[in-house]
């Protein structure tokens, strides 16, 4: 069955993941990681969006990204089809090494893009890698906050929570807050290629967009 078109708007705010196939390893080594950290800067150049929250995870990635002018799944081909090439040729690969298309969440607003941003960063805890997720080498939490500059993140998230410093507080606490939380409910999002993270209002007009583009391609 043919896959129907991505959820596409202009400026819009997403959340995207993607696995290696079968779920297997692709970040065997930490110049893996730094490598797709630098495509990621790259890609920043090439097409104009900006990156509020990103974790990188031995087998998967989750990005909260905004797009401009081009389309979230061009993007995210030159990105995943890049990182192929370079695995495959470093690690003597061969074949696919993600698993199918990446799965894209169409975020409503700031509460919900807090939400996000908070699941991307506790996912190093979730699957007991680090107690603190401060501590995990391999996403933005530390520049987020001030307290590293990997020049990744366009935009302070912490201005959705409070001004200056005392944002960084606010924004640390709701991290740290989310450990004993359950995020079963996002978790679910996953389960599908396409998902809206919002009010009931937002989904549904979302869908509606989504049908009307599927029903437009495939007559």
């Amino acid at each position: 069955m043919p896959r129907g078109p991505r959820f596409i708007f202009q400026n819009a705010f997403y959340h995207v993941f993607n696995r290696g196939i079968n779920k297997q390893v692709i970040f065997p080594a930490e110049n893996d990681y730094l490598f797709f950290l630098k495509k990621l800067k790259d890609f920043q150049r090439k097409y104009d969006h900006s990156l509020y929250a990103v974790c990188l995870m031995p087998n998967h990635f989750h990005l909260s990204i905004q797009t401009r002018k081009a389309p979230i799944s061009k993007i995210m081909a030159s990105l995943t089809t890049s990182y192929s090439m370079y695995f495959n040729r470093t690690h003597e690969h061969f074949g696919p090494v993600f698993q199918n298309r990446f799965k894209s969440i169409l975020i409503e607003n700031d509460s919900y893009f807090l939400a996000l941003s908070r699941y991307i960063y506790l996912n190093p805890v979730k699957a007991s890698l680090v107690d603190d997720p401060m501590m995990y080498k391999f996403s933005t939490l530390r520049e987020a906050v001030g307290r590293e500059a990997l020049n990744l993140l366009d935009n302070d998230i912490v201005r959705l929570v409070g001004e200056a410093g005392s944002g960084v507080k606010v924004y640390e606490q709701f991290i740290y807050d989310g450990i004993s939380e359950d995020l079963s409910e996002i978790e679910g999002l996953f389960e599908k290629e396409e998902a809206a993270f919002g009010t009931n209002k937002f989904s549904v007009r979302a869908k509606r967009k989504y049908v009307w583009r599927r029903n437009k391609k495939y007559a």
